[in-house]
């Protein structure tokens, strides 16, 4: 059986601190390899998203331009309906003058035909 001295414990320990070393040295160089790595890809995430935004942005634009011009042509097809009611108004304004004179012309028509018909029962008496 082996004996373990000191001095075989204390090589021991040196070499197991030797290892804990270079253990911890490989977890740093991976520990940074990593970090450079998320922000790669903090990176490449930033970027997607500025070209995302850049994209919504100009369909937002171009919906606002379509949305416009729609509205536009809505105008303009009231502007021209309005146009043809007033045409309308005008027609209707016509056919009020024309039937308030007929009314008035059978008024006096009918006045003047009570006044007849007074003026010979009148004479009649």
């Amino acid at each position: 059986m082996t004996e373990w001295n000191d001095d075989r414990l204390d090589e021991f320990r040196g070499r197991v601190d030797e290892g804990f070393t270079e253990v911890g040295q490989r977890v740093s160089k991976l520990d940074q390899k990593v970090d450079s790595g998320f922000v790669r890809l903090d990176k490449k995430v930033d970027d997607g998203f500025a070209r995302l935004d850049k994209k919504i942005d100009s369909g937002f634009v171009r919906l606002d331009k379509k949305i416009d011009d729609g509205l536009l042509r809505i105008d303009k097809k009231f502007d021209a309906l309005d146009g043809k009611f007033d045409v309308l108004q005008g027609k209707f304004d016509s056919f009020y003058r024309v039937l308030v004179q007929v009314a008035v012309a059978m008024m006096v028509g009918i006045l003047g035909l009570l006044g007849v018909l007074i003026g010979l029962v009148g004479t009649k008496l």
